[in-house]
């Protein structure tokens, strides 16, 4: 009997060492997994308040998140916030938490062209679009001279293209300039969201940015008002010349007075290669003062009629044709439009790319003498290793909507 107490009580014991090495286990697990789950959510809040870190100023002048730093002080900041976070575990070894912005640098665009589409879709649809806050501009021209700014500009590394032979170019597929315009819904919202931001000859939409001339400088990338002025003007008068030359062919009334024209100056077989040089003379000097038109505040018509034509021929041979010349009608698209026409014609990396240079130059003038595009980024890659285990994630910015 006592052989069998002793064997009896031998068997409890080894059962109950079992059942209290599951528990063990069990516990060991439980705590392990909660120390785990703990530790991803710290370290993902730890990456929300990195990039709760975005720019104030940037987000409420354009609609954009941009957050500053370089990996080094991005690392750094997210290393306090986990470390504050994981006070409270006694068993939280942090082996390793870097954070990288390369992936999220906004030089590759895309990401700041996705967030500029998003805005206009939700919080600035409503007041890009309208007509609201809408004031001549009386604003002085400036000229972009500061070394340090020019060379850190991001369209800097766009190769520079040719604005006015793609209006050359384009213009002989324009029929309809609204469906142009809105061909595309992604290019036509970043048109708007241009033209809704950013100053032009025509209006003023914030005297605090530096250039007059805002829009012009997308279009044509030159450090001065006056120069982005002048190529922007070009590239209307490109547009221009082909619709008015075909103008001057279809009316018979034109037609026979440049014939006479012709006669006069050259007599006999010339008188057709005559004929050609003053029609494209003719239609140059409207050109001219179409453009003029559209600086006054006048409409153009994308394609003219009678009424709509400002220059008569005995202007253009007596060479007055330095004065503005207004038609008997004031009908037509207004100088805005003829922007909108070359935006769209415009590459939307050029157009991207200037956007940014614009919001460098406007912060260095108005909120931080030293911010750079080039240190910013619209998201982050995580990685860190606590306890032998990695965690990998992204963290980037959602538009609210609204």
């Amino acid at each position: 009997m006592i052989n069998k107490k002793g064997s009896s009580a031998v068997f409890l014991c080894v059962i109950a060492a079992s059942i209290m090495s599951i528990s063990l286990a069990f516990v060991y697990a439980s705590h392990s997994q909660t120390v785990d789950s703990y530790v991803r959510g710290a370290a993902s809040l730890g990456g929300d308040s990195v990039i709760s870190e975005f720019d104030d100023y940037v987000l409420r002048e354009y609609g954009l998140f941009l957050l500053q730093g370089n990996d080094s002080s991005l690392s750094a900041k997210f290393r306090n916030y986990l470390s504050y976070s994981l006070d409270v575990l006694n068993d939280a070894e942090i082996a390793e938490c870097s954070v990288s912005a390369g992936r999220y640098n906004v030089s590759g665009l895309e990401d700041i062209q996705t967030q500029i589409n998003t805005y206009m879709k939700t919080v600035g649809i409503a007041d890009k679009l309208g007509d609201q806050d809408r004031k001549s501009n009386e604003m002085d021209s400036h000229t972009l001279r500061h070394g340090p700014t020019i060379v850190s500009l991001p369209s800097r590394q766009i190769p520079e293209q040719n604005l006015i032979t793609k209006a050359e170019n384009a213009i002989s597929n324009i029929k309809d300039p609204e469906q142009i315009i809105k061909r595309s819904a992604d290019k036509y919202l970043i048109n708007e969201y241009i033209m809704g931001i950013f100053n032009n000859d025509s209006e003023a939409r914030s005297e605090e940015h530096f250039f007059r001339n805002e829009v012009e400088y997308i279009l044509s990338g030159k450090h001065s008002d006056e120069a982005n002025v002048k190529k922007t003007d070009l590239a209307l008068k490109a547009i221009r010349f082909p619709t008015n030359l075909a103008h001057i062919y279809s009316d018979p009334e034109k037609v026979e007075a440049i014939a006479a024209a012709a006669e006069i100056i050259t007599p006999g077989l010339l008188g057709t290669v005559t004929q050609a040089g003053i029609a494209s003379v003719w239609a140059a000097a409207e050109s001219v003062n179409d453009v003029r038109l559209l600086h006054a505040g006048c409409k153009v018509p994308v394609v003219k009629d009678g009424a709509s034509w400002a220059l008569d021929l005995d202007g253009l041979l007596n060479k007055d044709t330095d004065k503005l010349f207004k038609p008997e009608v004031n009908k037509g698209r207004l100088y805005d439009d003829y922007l909108r026409i070359l935006l769209f014609i415009e590459d939307d990396n050029v157009k991207t790319a200037r956007i940014l240079d614009l919001i460098q130059i406007n912060m260095r003038k108005n909120h931080d003498s030293a911010f750079l595009i080039e240190e910013c980024c619209t998201g982050i890659s995580i990685e860190t290793e606590i306890n032998d285990r990695s965690h990998r994630f992204d963290k980037t910015y959602q538009q609210p909507t609204y």
